[in-house]
């Protein structure tokens, strides 16, 4: 399994596979919980033919259906079935690394760093683990205690989205005010995933800040091209196109960006700048 946390975009990310919907009836039941409910009766009518079913693993189970919940936007109620999942025998790794970002989530830091810490317990070489906990260390403003983890992330050969932990460095860096090293963790997620929109995002931010609006334009268009209703990057396209006096240009990216989420910080910030002329 694996549940990601990219503070680039400030999202849990991460999917679950094969959770389909197994009727054509409506349903109260979650996805993850049909899922579930579906593997049981597969099992019930394997046996019925007399084949033998494995055991099930009720902590991955349960891990699973917390997963589903926190990406639905339901971090208690995750929170609720990652503590069965740690009732359950196995390796608990998981689930504690998805309960850190339900915390997270919910902005209980405390709780959060100890499940993370637990998560490392488990498994203290896991990059998307190492990953997480750099990229909330960085919520946390700890920059260079990041550094530390998401190096750890960058160096595992076998990680297979390198591009989260190096653009979670990359924000790190910035966090310590160290351009070049920023710039340089930024181009290397750009070299191992091209075109990967977070990266693209940050490296927009930073050429925004640092002054070089045609350089912040052309990254931040080509994340409007693959999420043309990212939040972020139309507050941010509207940002650099007030700063070259674009007004209306500006307040066109701004109205986009109420209307794709007004209830994100994005949303809000863009509804403070149409209303106050900013």
């Amino acid at each position: 399994m694996a549940w990601r946390l990219s503070l680039a975009v400030a999202l849990v990310a991460g999917s679950l596979s094969g959770c389909g919907l197994f009727s054509s009836k409506r349903s109260t039941l979650a996805p993850a919980e049909l899922a579930a409910q579906e593997a049981r009766q597969n099992a019930a009518a394997a046996e019925s033919r007399g084949l033998r079913a494995p055991p099930t693993d009720k902590a991955a189970i349960y891990t699973s259906l917390g997963a589903a919940y926190l990406q639905d936007g339901h971090p208690r109620e995750a929170i609720r079935q990652l503590q069965l999942a740690l009732k359950e025998p196995g390796n608990h790794g998981d689930a504690y690394n998805v309960m850190a970002l339900a915390y997270a989530n919910l902005d209980q830091p405390e709780a959060a760093s100890k499940a993370f810490s637990k998560a490392l317990e488990a498994d203290p070489k896991n990059p998307e683990y190492l990953n997480n906990f750099g990229a909330f260390l960085v919520q946390q403003k700890q920059y260079a205690k990041a550094v530390g983890y998401l190096k750890r992330a960058t160096e595992d050969p076998l990680y297979a989205t390198p591009q989260f932990a190096w653009t979670n460095l990359g924000l790190a860096y910035i966090g310590l005010k160290d351009e070049a090293a920023a710039r340089a963790a930024l181009a290397r997620a750009l070299y191992l995933k091209p075109a990967y929109p977070p990266a693209l995002q940050v490296l927009a931010q930073l050429d925004f800040e640092t002054g070089d609006l045609p350089a912040a334009y052309s990254h931040v268009r080509e994340v409007l091209a693959q999420e043309p209703e990212d939040p972020p990057a139309l507050l941010l396209a509207g940002r650099i196109a007030a700063a070259q006096g674009q007004r209306r240009e500006a307040e066109k990216y701004w109205q986009r960006c109420v209307n794709a989420n007004p209830y994100s910080p994005a949303g809000k910030e863009a509804q403070r700048l149409l209303v106050g002329g900013g």
